[in-house]
């Protein structure tokens, strides 16, 4: 199983992103505090539905939204499955 597609709404410094992924290795490059480890958290929150980094929902909200979405699209041999947290 693999990560296809990850879609952020509000997710911390995130307005709105949209990346896809490759069933090898994948890589976050960029400067201090660009949101690298807020992906990692997205990714973590759609695994168990809790960020790593912040134990109340309201603070991976971006600053002065009202709510914020991760969605994702895993590949589970050849079955898409989709997860959205909101």
């Amino acid at each position: 199983m693999y990560l296809k597609s990850l879609h952020l709404v509000n997710f911390k410094n995130y307005e709105l992103a949209d990346l896809a992924f490759l069933p090898a290795v994948n890589c976050f490059t960029g400067l201090n505090g660009s949101g690298k480890t807020n992906l990692l958290d997205a990714v973590h929150y759609l695994s168990v539905c809790k960020s790593f980094l912040n134990p109340a929902d309201n603070q991976n909200i971006k600053q002065g939204e009202d709510l914020f979405v991760v969605q994702g699209k895993f590949d589970n041999n050849g079955t898409e499955d989709e997860i959205f947290v909101a």
